[in-house]
Parts: structure tokens; C-alpha cells; sequence
């Protein structure tokens, strides 16, 4: 990922929903300009002391000018933000070339990804239960289809699978310290149940990831 943001050379970027700096620090001093966009204030604060740009905000309103940045980067928060369409179309308003994205991919035609994204949805159940946004992952159309019907861009992408098993007993235990969260409601935990034995039967693998250029033509 990190190379396909700087394939192009790009002076200055920003990335949106920074956390805490993990994609920033892979791309320190090979631009001009590094910025960071972030909702929890104290990431904010943090990161300015690490020496970064970073502006507390929301990815629906960008604070910033239209083509103030070279290139806009998502690293796996597109699936946290409100409302995705208002989020890539403030993107490619501030972005000068375009838009990078990063986020959880699953496959859906093989067994084991079926299981690890029934599990991935479950988890996701409790943390929005506990105020996270946290939303279902996006397919690649999913992703394209705020401004797919603009003339104006371009775009590909690659599907990469992670063939990695995971753990059951490992999974076992975060399962439990999230059920935990919920007060061990009995419904998530009986499907949490039937997903691990779901796993035991066709195996659960680590979750894949998408990677998608979307370009403003010239």
C-alpha cells in the first residue's frame, strides 16, 4: 500500500482517521507535506507531539481547501466512518490526483473466510453496542459507488488474501473478553458458540485486504 501512495510522487498527503500514526510513520520524509485527520482528540494530541500535522475532525467534513493535498489516503477506516459517501466525495474534493484506500477484504467463496467474516460481524455487533462506529466491510463496488458515475476518474484495485489460520483458542479468548463488554448476553453468545464450532469444522483464516486507487484524470 505504502507504495502504491507514493508511486506517483506525491508532494503532500493526508490521510483521514490517522489513529495512531501506524501509515503515517511508513511515509515520514519522502513528501513535503504530511497531514492527519483524526476524530479522537487525544490521537490528535499525540501525534503532534510526535511531530505530525493533524487536525481533529470528521471525515465528512474535511477542514481543508478543495485540492489542497496531492493524494487523500484511507488506511482501514473506510468501515468506520458514517457515512462513506459524504467521506470519499469531502476525499476527492480535497485531493489534487486522488484517493487511496486500504481496508479488510474478505473471500466469500471459500469456507474458512465465510466463518472468519461471520466472526468479524459479531465482534462488530458489540463495539457498536459500546458506541463505535464500526460498520460491515465494503466490497470493492461498495467502495467505488459514490462517485462511480463521475466521468472525470479512474480507478483499479487488487483483492489480497491472507491465507493465515487463526487461532481457536486465541479467538476463544477474545471472544470471551468481548462477551464481557455485553454483559455475556446469551444471544451473542450462543452465536459466538456456533461460529467457533463453525471453525473447528472448516477452519478460520486471517482477514484479507483491498487495496484501490481512485484517480482524478487530467
Amino acid at each position: 500500500f505504502r507504495k502504491r501512495v507514493l508511486a506517483g510522487r506525491p508532494r503532500s498527503i493526508l490521510e483521514v482517521g490517522a489513529g495512531d500514526g501506524a501509515f503515517l510513520r511508513t511515509v515520514a520524509g519522502q513528501v513535503d507535506r504530511l497531514a492527519a485527520l483524526e476524530p479522537d482528540a487525544m490521537a490528535v494530541a499525540n501525534l503532534k507531539m510526535e511531530g505530525f500535522e493533524a487536525v481533529e475532525g470528521v471525515a465528512e467534513r474535511l477542514p481543508f481547501a478543495d485540492g489542497e493535498f496531492d493524494i487523500v489516503v484511507f488506511s482501514f477506516t473506510p468501515h468506520h466512518t458514517s457515512d462513506w459517501g459524504a467521506a470519499l466525495n469531502e476525499a476527492m474534493r480535497v485531493a489534487r490526483n486522488g484517493v487511496e484506500i486500504l481496508d479488510v477484504w474478505y473471500d466469500e467463496s471459500i469456507a474458512d473466510q465465510r466463518t472468519t467474516l461471520a466472526l468479524d460481524r459479531w465482534y462488530k455487533t458489540i463495539d457498536r453496542r459500546t458506541g463505535m462506529v464500526h460498520n460491515d466491510c465494503l466490497s470493492p463496488g461498495e467502495l467505488l459507488q459514490p462517485v462511480i458515475a463521475q466521468r472525470d476518474i479512474t480507478f483499479d484495485y487488487a483483492c489480497r488474501r491472507i491465507a493465515c489460520s487463526l487461532d481457536i483458542a486465541e479467538t476463544l479468548e477474545h471472544g470471551r473478553t468481548k462477551l464481557a463488554k455485553v454483559d455475556n448476553d446469551p444471544a451473542l453468545a450462543r452465536a459466538f458458540e456456533e461460529i467457533i464450532a463453525t471453525g473447528r469444522r472448516d477452519g478460520m483464516t486471517d482477514e484479507g485486504a483491498i487495496l484501490m486507487t481512485i484517480e482524478k484524470r487530467r
